[in-house]
C-alpha cells in the first residue's frame, strides 16, 4: 500500500546505517534513499514479513528487457539471516515473470560479496552521487526464462511466513 512508503524508507535508512559509514556520509546519502507513495503504487515493491513484522523489502522497475533492482533492504538485525537471499530470489522471479532477460543494480559496496554469491557479476562502476570520487559496483544477473506455466517455488527460510512476500 502506498501509505507504507514512509515506514519502508525509514527501514532503508536503518539498513544503510548498519554499514560502517560515518554520520556525515549517512547525512549526505539520506536524500537519495527515497521511496514515495507513487513508487509503491507504480513499481514492483514487495515486503518480507516474519511473524507479521516487516523485516525487509525490495523494489524492481522495468526498462525493456532489463529489470532494475532499485532497492533491497533488510532491518539490520536480519542482515545475514538468509532473508536477503529470499528477497533477491523473489526479485529474480519478478524480473523473469515480467519478461526481463537481465537484472541489473548498483550494489552497496559492503554487500557486493552477497550479490556475487547470488550470481551477480560486476559490469562496471557507477559514480556515487553521495560522495565525489566514490563509485558503486554496477552488477548484472542474466536471467533464464521461468518454467512455462509454473512460477518458481519460494525458497525456504526458517522463521519466514509461508508466503512472506507481498506487495504493500
Amino acid at each position: 500500500m502506498p501509505e507504507e512508503a514512509t515506514a519502508l524508507r525509514e527501514l532503508a535508512h536503518r539498513s544503510k546505517a548498519y554499514w560502517p559509514y560515518d554520520a556525515a556520509f549517512l547525512k549526505a546519502v539520506a536524500p537519495m534513499l527515497i521511496l514515495e507513495p507513487r513508487h509503491v503504487a507504480s513499481h514492483e515493491v514487495h515486503v518480507l514479513e516474519v511473524d507479521g513484522t516487516v523485516v525487509g523489502w525490495d523494489r524492481i522497475t522495468f526498462r525493456g528487457e532489463r529489470a532494475e533492482l532499485e532497492d533491497l533492504w533488510l532491518e539490520p538485525e536480519w542482515i545475514g539471516s538468509g532473508h536477503g537471499r529470499t528477497l533477491f530470489e523473489h526479485a529474480v522471479r519478478v524480473a523473469q515473470e515480467g519478461g526481463a532477460t537481465r537484472l541489473e543494480w548498483d550494489a552497496e559496496p559492503y554487500a557486493e560479496g552477497f550479490y556475487r554469491t547470488m550470481g551477480g557479476v560486476e559490469i562496471g562502476r557507477t559514480p556515487s552521487a553521495a560522495e565525489p570520487g566514490r563509485t558503486l559496483p554496477r552488477m548484472r544477473l542474466t536471467l533464464n526464462s521461468p518454467p512455462s506455466g509454473a512460477p518458481a517455488a519460494a525458497p525456504a527460510v526458517p522463521g519466514a511466513d509461508a508466503d512472506p512476500l507481498e506487495a504493500p
